[in-house]
């Protein structure tokens, strides 16, 4: 008399051929891995092994690094595993997605099942999984009944992707960044100024510039040190930063002069903000410095005004400050 296992003693001669015939699929699959392994030898990536996914019966046959990557191992991976064993350790900003991706290609609506997703591990940290499959066999219906894949574990490369992507954001912030003040620099200053004048000149929205420079700034560094000075500078930038808006832009344009790029705003309100910048300058003290002078020039954008034709007003209107004795501002 031939021994049945428990799990399948229920099942119907029809049912057992259904699963014969799954079998072989999978069997057919890994042989085919098996003919195809250097396509799975990536160097740069885990690679996971094959998985096979019988559809209807919902078992899942895979190679056991699929989980014990994760921190399992082999005794604790359960003796059947079915989709949903995976499904529900997804991290849950990616299980939708995912769960669409796998909808969309059992449904004949994509050419395979393809998707990046976080994948909870054991001690409760996420390690990063690239997926890959297709349905390998349909039913008379067309209703899927075997999906086969592999998969590969990618999270040292998600760890580089990150480092480089901050890497690349350092550089760029220190592309546009002026050093000792960390204001914006000149030349990311001319760019935004650019891109405002090629908009506002379209929109016809207003907005205003303002340029300051430190008063007497060569005798407080040829008295006091350039140490001071550059305090002086530091001083300034953290003054400003601190009372302008964040849709506004400040550079550092020149040893001691800097501009204000101010969207949206006329210029009797740009006044108001130099007047203001110019009374808590006079209130500040650096070291030996009782009081920080600065003469400022503020001028709004008018049509056709190109950079360098807004620069040299708003430069021309601070050189006049100088000339009528400093510490003011001129519009």
């Amino acid at each position: 008399m031939i021994k049945v296992k428990e799990k399948y003693k229920d099942l119907s001669i029809d049912e057992l051929i259904k699963y014969i015939e799954e079998m072989e699929e999978v069997i057919k699959n890994m042989r085919k891995e098996k003919n195809e392994k250097e396509i799975l030898n990536f160097p740069w990536i885990g690679n996971l092994g094959s998985w096979n996914w019988m559809i209807k019966r919902d078992k899942v046959v895979f190679n056991e690094k699929k989980i014990t990557n994760l921190g399992y191992t082999s005794e604790e991976i359960p003796e059947e595993v079915g989709f949903d064993f995976f499904t529900s350790i997804l991290h849950p900003d990616d299980y939708e997605r995912v769960m669409e991706n796998m909808r969309d290609h059992l449904n004949n609506e994509s050419e395979a099942f393809e998707v990046e997703y976080r994948i909870r591990t054991k001690n409760g940290d996420y390690a990063w999984y690239y997926d890959r499959g297709t349905v390998t066999k349909r039913d008379e219906e067309g209703e899927a009944i075997v999906m086969s894949g592999i998969v590969f574990d990618i999270s040292k490369n998600k760890i580089m992707e990150k480092e480089l992507k901050e890497t690349n954001e350092k550089l760029k912030k220190l592309s546009i960044t002026d050093e000792l003040t960390s204001a914006f620099n000149k030349r990311y200053m001319y760019e935004k100024l650019n891109n405002k004048i090629n908009c506002d000149s379209k929109n016809k929205t207003p907005f205003s510039m303002v340029m300051l420079d430190v008063d007497n700034f060569k005798f407080i560094n040829d008295n006091y040190g350039h140490n001071v000075g550059d305090k002086v500078l530091k001083k300034i930038s953290e003054l400003v930063m601190n009372r302008i808006r964040s849709t506004d832009t400040f550079a550092r344009v020149g040893g001691d002069e800097f501009m204000i790029l101010l969207p949206n705003t006329k210029i009797s309100n740009a006044v108001i903000l130099a007047e203001d910048i110019k009374k808590q300058l006079n209130n500040t003290s650096v070291d030996q410095i009782d009081s920080i002078k600065a003469s400022i020039g503020v001028t709004d954008y008018t049509d056709y005004d190109c950079v360098e034709a807004i620069i040299k007003k708003v430069d021309d209107l601070m050189y006049t400050a100088k000339a009528e004795g400093r510490n003011c501002v001129k519009y």
